[in-house]
């Protein structure tokens, strides 16, 4: 499927190593603050009729129209057929991807960067936020002087329903994200 959906994934992570190198390079002064964000439970509320529309706006791009059809297809049977098993029983939600679904990562991943190119690149454009970044969750640089944790959650709030962060803000000029200790040295 990723060869034909062609996602730009231009704010992920790719690993621990990669974003340390990349916040080095950041000149951080002292009105910057570290904040990351933890989704809560994002693929069992991934909006399934939104990823359908997104997916088939995206297929439609690089695709014709009998592969696109094809993909769709496939992908509504399997979204709409959401089952999974726990303690012996089997259950079938009635929102969200199934979590350890092969195609639920993609899918979400779709969803998130629809949500990243239509709001953190407009954050980022006018300054709001220095530097964003995702591996699952979030961290964001953002201007003291410009904005706060509770403006920033409270926007993010707004955005979807479907989405609910939990921030941790850097304590003591530190943050922890993936397997690193962030430490902001203000210039």
């Amino acid at each position: 499927m990723n060869n034909h959906l062609h996602l730009n994934n231009r704010y992920n992570t790719i690993n621990p190593n990669t974003l340390a190198n990349g916040l080095v390079k950041l000149k951080i002064n002292s009105h910057q603050i570290l904040l990351t964000f933890d989704f809560k439970n994002l693929y069992v509320n991934v909006p399934i009729q939104e990823i359908l529309n997104l997916t088939r706006t995206q297929l439609r791009i690089h695709n014709d129209k009998q592969t696109t059809h094809q993909i769709m297809t496939l992908l509504n049977i399997i979204l709409r057929h959401n089952y999974f098993s726990f303690l012996g029983r089997i259950y079938q939600p009635d929102k969200g991807v199934a979590m350890g679904s092969p195609i639920s990562g993609t899918m979400a991943e779709v969803f998130l960067e629809q949500l990243e190119n239509s709001i953190i690149k407009h954050l980022i454009d006018a300054n709001i936020l220095s530097f964003y970044t995702r591996h699952v969750e979030d961290i964001l640089i953002y201007d003291s002087t410009r904005t706060n944790p509770d403006n920033i959650l409270q926007y993010i709030d707004t955005i979807h329903s479907s989405i609910h962060l939990n921030p941790t803000v850097e304590s003591t000029n530190n943050v922890n994200f993936l397997d690193l200790s962030i430490t902001r040295r203000p210039t």
